[in-house]
C-alpha cells in the first residue's frame, strides 16, 4: 500500500530540479570590507529565502527547488541587494526556451555593488508661523486674548450716558416701526434732525436819522 502512495510522487521528480545561486559584494568606498556587518544576509524572492554574507562578501544559494510546470510562463528569482537593488535571475532550463532578455544582462556569478547608502534620519523642519497660526489652539487663545481686551472698551461705552440715551431713542424708533407706527416713527426721525432756528428780533424804533432836528436859530 506505501509503494502505491508514493508512486505518484516519483512521477513528478523528473519536473523537480535543485539550482543554485551564487555572487560576492563589490567593497567600495561606500562599502569597505571592514564596515560589513556580520549580520549582513541576501534575501531571494522577497525575504522568502536569505543568507548569510561570508566575511569576505560571497554567498550562495544553495538547492533551490525550481518546479518545471507546462503552464507556467518563466521560472525566475529576484535577488535583492542590501541597498533595495533587485535582479532578476533566470534559471536555465534545457527543456524550454529563455525569455527574451529587454534588460542588460550580467555576468554569472552576482556580482552587487553598493550604489548609495541609506539614510533613515528625517530632518526636522522649522518654525512655521504660518502653520502656527492656522492651528485650532493658536485661534481659540488669539480669539480670547482679542475679547478680553476688547470687551471693556464695550463696556465703558455702553456705561456712557450719551450713549445709553441714543442707544434708548434708537430702540425706540425701531419699536415704533415693528410695532406699524410709521407716521410717529417717521416724524420722529425727522423731529431729530431738524434744528429750531431762532427767531429774529427787528427793532420797533425805525431808522435813526442821521441829521435829526435841526435847531433853529
Amino acid at each position: 500500500m506505501r509503494i502505491w502512495r508514493i508512486l505518484p510522487v516519483l512521477s513528478l521528480l523528473p519536473f523537480i530540479s535543485a539550482a543554485t545561486i551564487s555572487g560576492n559584494i563589490a567593497f567600495n568606498g561606500l562599502l569597505p570590507l571592514d564596515s560589513l556587518p556580520p549580520t549582513s544576509q541576501i534575501s531571494l524572492d522577497h525575504g522568502l529565502t536569505k543568507v548569510w554574507v561570508k566575511q569576505d562578501g560571497s554567498f550562495t544559494f544553495r538547492n533551490l527547488l525550481v518546479t518545471v510546470q507546462p503552464a507556467a510562463s518563466s521560472e525566475s528569482d529576484t535577488a535583492e541587494s542590501s541597498t533595495k537593488e533587485q535582479l532578476h535571475v533566470q534559471i536555465l532550463n534545457p527543456a524550454r526556451q529563455p525569455l527574451p532578455v529587454s534588460a542588460v544582462s550580467l555576468p554569472y556569478p552576482l556580482v552587487l555593488e553598493p550604489v548609495a547608502k541609506e539614510n533613515y534620519f528625517v530632518p526636522q523642519s522649522g518654525m512655521n508661523m504660518l502653520g502656527l497660526l492656522k492651528s485650532p489652539m493658536v485661534l481659540m487663545m488669539l480669539f480670547s486674548g482679542i475679547m478680553m481686551w476688547a470687551m471693556p472698551k464695550l463696556l465703558a461705552n455702553m456705561d456712557d450716558p450719551e450713549f445709553s440715551k441714543e442707544m434708548a431713542e434708537t430702540r425706540q424708533k425701531m419699536q415704533g416701526i415693528q410695532n406699524g407706527d410709521w407716521t410717529g416713527a417717521l416724524s420722529n426721525m425727522l423731529a431729530g434732525t431738524v434744528e429750531d432756528k431762532p427767531a429774529t428780533v427787528q427793532s420797533s424804533g425805525g431808522s435813526a436819522k442821521t441829521g435829526g432836528k435841526k435847531r433853529r436859530k
